[in-house]
């Protein structure tokens, strides 16, 4: 069974707000049960956590520090396990490690980036496997907003791993490996065939040379008979070490499977966090967009107002003109 922790890197407030509507099932979200979601809850930090980032935000301007326009305002967190240690044992069991399970990854979260750095942290129990949605104000040890002194390339992603494991190997949780290029049958194989006993021992080698019963024609013709049975002997001993040479090459084809397994690792997480910056950019600016509309649609109405205004403006100037006008004082 695996520790299992994700990560994704959030650039707006909108984003948040957007994740919010996912975190309490605003949005529909196909591999949730809506029967469970009266099961799903909040175990640390605030609900409305998209607010509460922005409020602390506000606070860490205000103090004088500055936020670049690329920066990112919040880590989020995915916390879990496979799915079997969630579902091993009686319905205490599980609810008790459960239980005790959400309270080690508080824990963690805590120790990673600060009781205070935390938003939020939300149990999700509708859906195939329980898990922790955990949101996070990247603050470094220096007081700064810094997103790279936690997630800054693969080294820290893969300390992060291991960190993650390590603090879950009380639960009989181990570090896990994702998005290999290797097939499941090349890895199935491999593990059928490192699993078989090896074939090279004393016992096997023992039988290999041991000699055969001589028969009464070997008994007269000496020479023969241990001509063969050296042939013999031979043939078995190179069968057992061509077996070993066979499981050098094995070994050769896992160490390469887990090197395309680390590329593949690194080459999917550039890509998520390429893909999510261009995603985010592109909310921005359709929220931007939206904005400007909006101005325009008010700045339209405002003119409209100040047409009418003049309008009547207008209307009473002249009003004005033809009560005092000449013509009519003579009259």
């Amino acid at each position: 069974m695996h520790s299992i922790i994700r990560t994704k890197k959030h650039k707006s407030i909108a984003g948040l707000k957007f994740r919010e509507k996912h975190t309490y099932r605003i949005n529909p979200t196909p591999n949730a049960d809506p029967a469970k979601q009266q099961k799903n809850k909040l175990v640390f930090g605030q609900e409305n956590y998209s607010a509460v980032a922005d409020n602390f935000l506000q606070n860490y301007e205000a103090a004088g520090n500055k936020i670049r326009k690329d920066a990112v305002l919040a880590i989020e967190y995915l916390l879990t396990a496979s799915p079997e240690f969630f579902d091993a044992g009686s319905k205490n069991e599980r609810d008790a490690r459960l239980k005790n399970w959400c309270e080690a990854q508080i824990e963690f979260v805590k120790k990673e980036h600060g009781e205070k750095n935390i938003l939020c942290m939300y149990l999700h129990l509708d859906e195939k496997t329980p898990h922790i949605e955990a949101y996070v104000v990247p603050i470094d040890a220096k007081g700064k907003l810094n997103c790279k002194s936690f997630l800054g390339g693969q080294a820290k992603l893969r300390d992060l791993q291991t960190r993650y494991a390590t603090h879950n190997k009380n639960f009989g949780l181990q570090r896990g490996l994702k998005g290999s290029r290797a097939t499941h049958q090349q890895v199935q194989k491999f593990y059928e065939q490192i699993k078989q006993p090896t074939k090279v021992n004393n016992e096997n080698l023992q039988k290999a040379v041991k000699l055969e019963a001589p028969a009464l024609k070997n008994i007269l013709n000496p020479d023969v008979y241990l001509k063969e049975q050296e042939a013999k002997i031979y043939a078995k001993v190179a069968r057992l070490f061509a077996s070993t040479v066979y499981e050098n090459k094995i070994i050769q084809q896992a160490k390469k499977i887990l090197r395309e397994w680390k590329r593949a690792e690194a080459d999917a997480e550039k890509l998520k966090y390429k893909l999510e910056s261009e995603k985010e950019a592109l909310q921005e600016k359709l929220n931007s967009q939206a904005k400007a509309i909006q101005n325009l649609q008010q700045l339209q109405l405002d003119n409209k107002d100040l047409q009418r205004q003049l309008s009547n403006a207008i209307s009473e100037t002249n009003a004005l003109k033809e009560k005092f006008s000449p013509n009519k004082l003579k009259t």
